[in-house]
């Protein structure tokens, strides 16, 4: 039976058409089938499932397999129309060269974006917030689970809620730190996070929780929460006597805040003062070429308007220099960017594990044949904007435009300390689908996909695959999706609030996350 010439564009996304050499099945083809690209004929020597590569040349032995135009692994050699795979490439990348380094234009500003607003908290200190909670902060593993006894007894009063309808919750933080470990990093990174939350623009006021005993107890790390601006108030179990009556002093001090807070209204204010995390997870194909690309998108308009947005997991931009590179405002902070990679390499190295570890099966299920790949589609989020500074996990930004974190794959962990960092609003994507949100940050979840997004559309709050099946651009969807954040930080909950995710989950040092 003769097989129709297709053109390629029915069938597969080619991202950059004169320096890519793969493309990206939309449907399943079967090996035979004809397609019609750069005045060329490809035959197909496999069956390519939706989501797989394909080459669409010749790629000779020791060439750069080529995706988005930066290569992302050398050829064994394959012929033009074959699967690839990682069975026919070598995971090496080209040496990236320092000395063609210039330093970005300065930013500018954009009118159409700069006198966009929404609905925010402002707080004291000049920061603004698209959340009110009131939150309840175990100083450790050993105070979880009574500040988490105390936040129920609000959750399950219904009064409450008709109340105080400006409180979008009173909310705790359990975690597993705080003690029975070494004094130094990891202590002190728990502390970074928990006053990165307590000071957060989505939180109105504060109990602070102890045991009495371990070392983050009041008396250790009370100097670390001063001048905070909020209501904090401080709690020691021991000091009250046991469980019950700490339970009930926290329910008559919470009571004693919630006017103050209810106080606080929405108010219009400019989109300069959002910040944007940016995270992936469950990735497949897709995720790079419809996803993230879109974020990258929205957040380049977010910025325009004056606004931040971070972009962290580290081990998902190996690979990733010689994109990145032209975008760093300064050389000094493109070598910082590259001394945190390093610091990853060189750990994974000295614990002999592979970094090709952050490549799950799911992963590779979808399509993702390397972790090189994965990297290239992961930092589209980030946009196309200048990456004006990088910072340690869970530090406060200090500068507005992207930023990139010091953080791992994992995404609890990831999500975590971004918004101790001081994210105001996450957009997350994912192609097989995750269901996990934030503690006191509404995620807007991205489904790369339209088998994800009908499969989970109580879950997915963003559908990214029209851009693979209708006309519409990375332009359109980005625009789309500039105003969806507007709308969820102006009070519209998405779903991981309204099946109340509030996962919360430290990275603790020293542990390689991938």
């Amino acid at each position: 039976m003769k097989i129709q010439l297709k053109q390629i564009e029915e069938v597969a996304i080619v991202i950059s058409a004169y320096v890519d050499n793969v493309a990206v099945a939309k449907m399943d083809l079967s090996a035979g089938t004809l397609l019609f690209h750069n005045n060329k004929t490809i035959e197909l020597i496999d069956f390519v499932q939706q989501g797989q590569r394909f080459s669409l040349c010749d790629i000779e032995k020791g060439e750069s397999v080529r995706q988005y135009g930066y290569s992302f692994g050398q050829s064994k050699g394959i012929p033009a129309g074959k699967l690839v795979t990682n069975s026919n490439i070598i995971n090496k990348l080209p040496k990236v060269e320092l000395n063609g380094y210039k330093e970005p234009p300065e930013f500018q500003l954009k009118n159409e974006y700069s006198r966009k607003t929404f609905l925010g908290y402002k707080r004291k200190g000049r920061f603004v917030g698209t959340r009110n909670y009131y939150l309840i902060i175990p100083l450790s593993m050993c105070a979880s689970e009574t500040a988490s006894q105390v936040a129920s007894f609000f959750e399950n009063d219904n009064s409450f809620k008709q109340k105080y309808t400006n409180i979008d919750g009173i909310i705790s933080i359990p975690h597993t730190e705080g003690c029975g470990c070494g004094s130094g990093m990891q202590i002190n990174r728990l502390i970074s996070v928990l006053k990165g939350y307590a000071l957060h623009p989505n939180v109105g006021a504060c109990l602070i929780i102890d045991l009495g005993c371990e070392q983050t107890n009041m008396e250790s790390i009370s100097k670390h929460f001063k001048s905070l601006h909020k209501p904090i108030n401080w709690l020691t179990i021991q000091e009250c006597g046991g469980t019950d009556i700490a339970i009930k002093q926290a329910q008559k001090i919470i009571m004693g805040q919630l006017n103050k807070i209810n106080e606080v209204e929405r108010e219009d204010v400019s989109i300069e003062n959002l910040v944007i995390g940016t995270e992936c997870g469950a990735s497949d194909s897709f995720s790079g070429i419809t996803a993230n690309p879109i974020i990258g998108n929205a957040i380049d308009r977010i910025i325009a308007g004056g606004g931040s947005a971070i972009l962290s997991e580290i081990p998902e931009m190996v690979g990733t220099f010689e994109m990145l590179l032209p975008r760093f405002r300064t050389m000094n902070i493109a070598l910082k960017f590259k001394k945190i990679l390093d610091w990853y390499i060189d750990l994974a190295k000295r614990l002999n594990v592979s970094m090709t570890n952050n490549l799950v099966a799911k992963n590779i299920e979808g399509g993702l044949v390397n972790s090189f790949i994965k990297s290239l589609g992961a930092v589209m989020k980030g946009g196309s904007s200048v990456i004006e500074d990088v910072i340690d996990y869970a530090s406060p930004l200090t500068k507005r435009g992207l930023s990139i974190m010091q953080g791992p794959g994992n995404d609890l962990e990831s999500v975590t300390g971004m918004v101790a960092s001081g994210a105001t609003i996450i957009c997350f994507s994912t192609g097989k689908g995750t269901i996990t949100g934030n503690a006191i940050c509404p995620v807007i979840k991205i489904a790369s996909n339209a088998t994800t997004f009908e499969k989970l559309s109580k879950d997915m709050d963003f559908d990214v695959s029209r851009l693979c099946h209708e006309k519409c651009s990375i332009e359109d969807l980005g625009l789309e999706l500039f105003n969806k954040i507007i709308t969820v930080a102006s009070g519209e909950k998405t779903w991981s609030e309204k099946w109340k995710q509030r996962q919360f989950q430290v990275w603790t040092a020293g542990k390689l996350s991938l």
